[in-house]
């Protein structure tokens, strides 16, 4: 009966995120720097706000748009944060930030239309496009040149059926931040070429070296560019599940249509939660920001002195991409055998596209000393699997 399947679906590769996480559940003593879920709790006052919320009856289904008031406080945030002078009705709450960028496929891609997508790039991206009848027109990036996309190559990949250039900065798995003179020459590529562009900004509060610049912001961008955010990392809120869109005027009824017939609307309770963290001090953030901050410095200190490693410093969020010289073939057999042999999960950079090969995504999501220790064996089994 398995061909009764769509073809679609059966051509999607299972995550070989997910695959490593479950491997690592049958052994003792493993240490994961496989999935980027904050080690932190969503703060008390967020929970208890929702708690508080809920009980008063907000369990019903909200506005497919969001709700009114939570609609409101994300627009002042955004503003403040990011001068992005949007107004609510510009703005979609969404099942996560995937549910928001799934949407965005569906709303923008006939069959065969291309997404431009800088690599390595989130896996679950290939997905969307396929699912939406699209198809990826990969920009190939260099570990020696930070993972930062070059336009001259986001250029040599356009064709006749381009219509979205995805972008993400900061960027998982790299970690990589779009400087400002790279975002200015992507954006003048959008005018002239007419292309949409989704800006996935998912760890924008999640910067170590200078502000994150949105190319929302650039001339003539505004009314090309959804931006996509989320209350999952910046907030430690992965498990309520709530995304934003921030959209051109006319795109947004498109989109509102779209999330209307796949999910009604988000959680109720959960956006009662995000109106919360909305309104906790910035120091709530930035006190996580500067935690993995701390975190990535130690994972890069002791990373660049292992024998082979091509490493960027970190720039954005939690996440680091070593090339490692000693790697030959796919990075799966070695993320296979350092689990085995030293019990810490690595995630192959194969599955992130063409250019992770040779790479490992760590993500810092574990505290000290036990970050301290996984890297350790990781440099032991380098060092050891290089011989």
């Amino acid at each position: 009966m398995e061909d009764k399947v769509s073809q679609v679906v059966r051509a999607s590769a299972p995550s070989v995120i997910r695959e490593m996480f479950q491997r690592a559940a049958a052994l003792e003593g493993v240490i994961s720097l496989g999935i980027g879920d904050p080690d932190f709790h969503t703060p008390e006052a967020i929970c208890r706000a929702a708690l508080a919320d809920a009980l008063k009856g907000h369990t019903h289904y909200a506005s497919s748009q969001g709700d009114p008031e939570l609609l409101a406080e994300l627009a002042a945030h955004l503003n403040r944060l990011h001068g992005f002078g949007v107004e609510p009705s510009q703005l979609l709450i969404t099942s996560g930030g995937m549910g928001g960028l799934a949407a965005c496929m569906r709303a923008l891609l006939d069959p065969g239309d291309e997404v431009i997508l800088p690599e390595p790039y989130f896996p679950d991206y290939e997905a969307h496009v396929a699912f939406a009848g699209g198809r990826l027109a990969l920009v190939p990036t260099r570990a020696e040149q930070g993972f930062v996309p070059q336009p001259a190559a986001v250029a040599a990949a356009l064709s006749d059926r381009s219509k979205v250039l995805l972008i993400t900065s900061p960027n998982n798995p790299t970690g990589a931040v779009i400087p400002l003179a790279v975002l200015e020459e992507l954006a003048r590529l959008a005018v002239e070429r007419d292309l949409v562009v989704i800006s996935d900004e998912v760890y924008a509060r999640l910067t170590y070296d200078g502000p994150c610049h949105s190319i929302r912001n650039l001339p003539g961008m505004a009314e090309r560019t959804v931006v996509i955010g989320s209350f999952s990392k910046a907030f430690a809120m992965t498990g309520w599940r709530l995304g934003w869109a921030v959209c051109p005027p006319w795109f947004t009824p498109h989109l509102l249509n779209v999330v209307t017939h796949n999910t009604s609307c988000a959680s109720s309770v959960s956006q009662r939660a995000a109106l919360a963290a909305l309104r906790q001090p910035d120091a709530v953030v930035e006190a996580m920001a500067e935690e993995f901050s701390r975190r990535c410095r130690t994972a890069y200190e002791i990373l660049s002195k292992a024998p082979g490693v091509t490493l960027s410093p970190p720039r954005g969020s939690f996440y680091l991409f070593p090339k490692i010289g000693c790697i030959r073939g796919p990075a799966r057999e070695f993320c296979l055998e350092l689990l085995e042999k030293e019990r810490v999960v690595a995630v192959p950079g194969e599955s992130f596209g063409p250019s992770g090969r040779g790479c490992v995504r760590l993500a810092c999501t574990v505290a000290e000393p036990r970050l301290s220790r996984a890297l350790e064996r990781l440099a032991r089994f380098i060092g050891n699997y290089a011989v």
